[in-house]
């Protein structure tokens, strides 16, 4: 009886349980950061949101991706400006992200080890950091994992499923555009699927359904812009191009995220390697005189094709990584996908169907080149990766426990065992990680408040502030608490000009002397400077608020 249940029901259990708690920590998660006031990135977002609602304040910056905006702006529509609805929206995001990649994973796993695996998705260090802060990273995500699943129903059982994937792909694209790198895993489920997919034209139509998602955004870009695609042409010329030393995510490192892996990992992850390995090494000594390397005799087809399948392989892996980070990320990305899709040709010719495992290596490998050849580098562009990073860690899961699989009436009590240490520990680890994020972002509560004081400050000591002309460092914050436009004021550092980011405050006399020279150009009648308090030639300070130093033209 009991049996019969698990196999009827135990898929939903566990679905309502994954439910129940990321959507517990989407809920402290925005409760958190409404305490601890969102950073830089959400205040562009919000102010684009109010543009789209029909209640702008005079600043934007339309070059951010616009569908979390546009979500946010139809609750703006109703009410009044306010943080907590991108915040909110991300966490619904979040939750039902978790919700698609379970479903995923269910393609492929038994309930438990899909919800295991959803769960190290959904507590790995990185997405509980960013979960619910009004960025739009971790909703990308959400919507690429639906994507890639809608894609995946699309050649595994009914091609129609295409009408929505490259719909809903368009729409991840729409949240943030380096997701416009999903094309290569996307595709790469489609080749290596090709022969299974009943109705071919289904994928055309469900590519020309997904302009009606963005035919929209190019006729208001064209509107506001000039140039409908001019957002797009500007993230995808600075995503190949160089940057300055001199900005606080610069960092050449092509094996950064990789030597930050154990931190992205988080103890849970950990603890399923070190298993993993443990097992792998146990079924070695168990089996060493009954493992087989693969035989030709079993490859079907020609041998002799499938031997110049496998020098190609070895042949573009070689280039693929000699010319890695010498060429165009884009250049390894097409090298990589055409590994992939010819390592499916072979293994298919040994009668194995890598093609799941495939598809979330490619997943994972295109945004790990993409992040590892830019030289803007940020932890949190790790989150892209994590996901297909989750799927091996399931998979690890189930390979471990079979190893040392302990049979009691008939359940496999091994990985009962091993999944309620796993659970325990991804509790625990969150709860400790919120306390971590709470602490690490006092600083930025302290600037939040530092930056309302000073606006607050203004607004009563000039009454006609609107009037006035307005620049500020961050000049987003500003302009949400003032509500009107402020001016962009770069920052001046070693003889370069960025407008955001500095890796800190130290300013030379140079540097000093390029503020002036920007001041007396622009010749605003306030600035906020938030490095501190330094001397201008035409400007004196009236009000400091910690870092937040107002100056007024003498």
């Amino acid at each position: 009886m009991l049996e019969k249940f698990e196999k009827k029901h135990a898929q939903w259990v566990f679905l309502i349980l994954l439910i129940l708690i990321v959507g517990l920590i989407a809920y402290w998660r925005v409760i958190m950061h409404l305490y601890l006031w969102p950073a830089y990135d959400t205040f562009d977002l919000l102010a684009n949101a109010a543009l789209f609602a029909g209640k702008g304040y005079g600043y934007s910056d339309l070059l951010r991706p616009p569908l979390l905006p546009f979500l946010t702006s139809i609750y703006f529509m109703f009410d009044g400006l306010s943080i907590a609805p991108m915040l909110i929206i991300d966490g619904l995001l979040y939750v039902i992200g978790c919700i698609g990649f379970y479903l995923f994973l269910k393609e492929r796993f038994t309930p438990l080890i899909s919800f295991l695996g959803s769960l190290l998705y959904a507590t790995s260090p990185l997405i509980l950091i960013y979960a619910a802060v009004g960025y739009n990273d971790i909703p990308s995500v959400s919507i690429g994992i639906w994507a890639l699943y809608l894609t995946y129903l699309g050649v595994k059982r009914n091609s129609k499923f295409f009408y929505l994937a490259f719909s809903v792909a368009m729409l991840a694209v729409l949240t943030k555009y380096n997701m416009a790198l999903l094309i290569f895993p996307i595709f790469a489920c489609i080749l290596m699927n090709w022969n299974r997919i009943k109705k071919p034209k289904d994928i055309m139509w469900g590519m020309g359904l997904s302009l009606l998602v963005i035919i929209p955004v190019l006729l208001f870009f064209y509107v506001r812009l000039g140039n409908p695609i001019y957002p797009f042409m500007s993230f995808f010329t600075t995503s190949g191009g160089s940057s300055t030393s001199v900005h606080f995510a610069y960092n050449p490192d092509q094996l950064y995220f990789v030597k930050n892996s154990p931190y992205y990992l988080g103890n849970s992850a950990l603890l399923i390697i070190f298993f993993t390995l443990f097992a792998l090494l146990f079924h070695l000594y168990k089996n060493l005189d009954k493992i087989r390397v693969l035989s030709w005799s079993k490859v079907r087809g020609d041998v002799t094709k499938t031997r110049l399948l496998l020098a190609l392989i070895f042949g573009l892996l070689a280039v693929f990584l000699i010319t890695f980070g010498k060429v165009h990320y884009f250049i390894s990305e097409i090298l990589f996908f055409a590994i992939i899709y010819l390592v499916y040709k072979v293994s298919f010719k040994w009668g194995c169907d890598w093609s799941m495992d495939l598809l979330f290596l490619s997943w994972f490998a295109t945004f790990f080149i993409f992040h590892s050849v830019y030289v803007i580098k940020d932890h949190r562009y790790f989150i892209f990766m994590v996901a297909p990073l989750a799927y091996f860690l399931a998979r690890a899961v189930s390979f471990s426990t079979e190893r040392f699989r302990f049979n009691y009436k008939k359940k496999n009590l091994t990985l009962y065992i091993f999944s309620a240490i796993l659970v325990l520990s991804m509790i625990t680890f969150t709860f400790a990680q919120f306390e971590s994020i709470k602490t690490a972002n006092m600083g930025n509560k302290v600037f939040n408040e530092e930056v309302s004081s000073a606006c607050n400050w203004l607004m009563d000591h000039d009454p006609n502030y609107k009037s006035k002309v307005i620049y500020a460092d961050f000049w987003a914050m500003f302009a949400w608490h003032l509500q009107m436009d402020v001016g962009k004021m770069p920052t001046f550092r070693n003889n370069t000009t960025i407008l955001l980011g500095a890796k800190d405050a130290n300013f030379t006399e140079e540097d000093r002397k390029a503020y002036d020279r920007e001041l007396n150009k622009t010749n605003p009648d306030y600035y906020f400077f938030t490095w501190g308090e330094i001397n201008f030639t035409n400007y004196k300070a009236i009000k400091r608020f910690g870092d937040v130093t107002i100056y007024q033209r003498k």
